[in-house]
């Protein structure tokens, strides 16, 4: 019997490789204490929500329930589970969003810094920013002291001063701009809506460790959990040229990875893994 090569999977277009050789007897997975089922909540506040061009504000959040936190919007990066912030030289209307996982499910809390010009002043906000494939979003946008306003990107048209407009039915991340002229000049905003598929996609090994062509591969197994590697969750998948799944866990974030199956029951090492977040 080959051993197996290790792996190189592709998941939600991140190709990476991370699949450890299988040996005679099946991978066993030890499934740990059941999650919490109390989602991750999170508390952002700003020390100002409208500036002067160039000012500073200092962001100050703080978490419950939650094992880790990205930051988006107008700052980026891994950030603790609490802290503060100063951020600096903000010359537009600018939104900052703090997401956070944890065993019960994700937490997500989001502020806005508008900056007081004196010119053309336009905010566009999109709610929510974050759906499921098909889904729709409501934006809502204000000017001040704007003639006139034009949709790019997404959408498109002469827009009134102020409103609101229902997307359509979104398959992929879509940006909406929406530009205000005015007698001071020009203003633009921008919202970034996401869609959150539901479906895992990966790439099937083709050799053994050796070198030689992969033969015998006969199924794969999709394991989740709320916590990097260690995983609650499992669902087998009986057929060598499927290399994909319609996810069916209950929302929230999951950490997915995929392991393949011989045709006489080995399986091997883990892929690499990934963050998801479900509605």
């Amino acid at each position: 019997m080959n051993y197996w090569h290790s792996l190189i999977f592709l998941l939600l277009a991140f190709i990476v490789s991370g699949c450890g050789g299988v040996s005679g007897s099946s991978h066993q997975t030890v499934v740990q204490n059941p999650a919490s089922t109390v989602p991750a909540s999170v508390n952002l506040s700003v020390s100002a929500t409208v500036v002067d061009p160039g000012a500073s504000v200092a962001l100050s959040w703080s978490t419950s329930n939650a094992t880790e936190c990205q930051a988006s919007g107008g700052w980026t990066g891994t950030k603790q589970l609490s802290g503060t912030v100063t951020v600096t030289n903000i010359t537009q209307s600018t939104s900052f969003r703090l997401s956070c996982s944890g065993e019960g499910g994700g937490g997500l809390a989001e502020v806005t810094v508008q900056v007081n010009f004196t010119g053309t002043i336009v905010t566009l906000r999109a709610s929510p920013e974050e759906v499921a494939t098909n889904g729709t979003s409501t934006l809502t946008w204000d000017s001040a002291n704007a003639n006139s306003c034009a949709a790019g990107g997404a959408w498109s048209g002469t827009q009134p001063l102020s409103g609101n407009f229902v997307t359509g039915a979104l398959t992929q991340d879509s940006t909406y701009r929406l530009t205000c002229d005015g007698p001071a000049g020009s203003a633009v905003a921008m919202v970034t809506v996401r869609v959150l598929s539901k479906t895992l996609r990966w790439q099937a090994p083709i050799q053994n460790v050796d070198g030689s062509p992969l033969t015998d591969l006969a199924g794969y197994i999709v394991y989740w959990g709320a916590q990097s590697r260690n995983y609650s969750g499992s669902h087998t998948i009986n057929s060598a040229t499927t290399t994909q799944w319609d996810i069916t866990v209950s929302p929230g974030s999951y950490y997915f990875a995929v392991t393949a199956l011989n045709s006489t029951g080995n399986e091997s090492g883990y892929s690499n893994e990934v963050l998801k977040t479900i509605l």
